[in-house]
């Protein structure tokens, strides 16, 4: 069974261990298996009546604790397929194609992590609300290939963050302010950047520029907001 670690971020890369009060968060996934298509990476908020909350983290935990697959495929046992069928879902009828990597409650939200292909599969979030119709799926969408980055938050309250900065080796940062994100750009490309979009695109396409740095990736990105 994976190690647990605790968070409920999106985050592929280790935590260190925290104090047992905060809510348990479960990776189990840290790389993914393939390198096409473009990967987006998706993090659902999934919240609603405490006990059919609960309910679809039982079904988390029941594929977690599996040494095999449900159903046979590509990806392994946290296919995403293997979760649409059991919630009574049919997988063939939309695009199944990545897999779950990791999960977290904490009171009555549900975290889940994962990536599919090219963009959020809206099939995948139509299961979970119609297997635990008290449930409101919340998610952000990130894939820097084709600038796929919004949420379905209106509110804010479960993704309250505008702006993204995408790199090549570490998590995604989000960031609540474009002077926040300019500071943190800023301490990347060692100079001073004003805190207006393009003067941040042209800062680290600069970067990229400098000899050394052309295996590196940096994109900035606005989140936009859909419903």
């Amino acid at each position: 069974m994976p190690g647990r670690l605790f968070h409920c971020t999106q985050n592929l890369q280790s935590r260190r261990m925290m104090s047992a009060e905060i809510p348990k968060f479960y990776m189990v996934k840290k790389e993914r298996r393939f390198a096409v298509p473009n990967w987006c990476d998706v993090e659902y908020k999934c919240v609603g009546d405490p006990k059919e909350v609960r309910s679809l983290h039982k079904v988390l935990k029941y594929m977690d604790k599996r040494k095999t697959t449900i159903i046979e495929n590509g990806f392994g046992k946290w296919w995403l397929g293997n979760l649409v069928d059991r919630l009574g879902g049919d997988w063939t009828t939309f695009n199944c194609r990545g897999e779950i990597t990791g999960y977290g409650l904490d009171g009555n939200v549900l975290t889940i992590n994962h990536y599919t292909a090219w963009c959020e599969q809206s099939g995948l979030r139509e299961t979970i609300e119609r297997a635990f119709p008290s449930v409101k799926v919340y998610y952000r969408e990130c894939e820097p290939g084709n600038n796929v980055y919004s949420t379905n938050d209106t509110t804010g309250m479960y993704f309250p963050e505008p702006y993204c900065l995408a790199s090549y080796d570490n998590q995604p940062e989000f960031f609540m302010t474009i002077g926040d994100a300019a500071r943190y750009v800023s301490e990347i490309v060692r100079k001073r950047v004003p805190s207006k979009m393009k003067a941040i695109h042209n800062a680290l396409n600069g970067y990229m520029r400098w000899s050394g740095n052309q295996d590196m990736s940096y994109s900035f990105h606005e989140i936009r907001i859909v419903t």
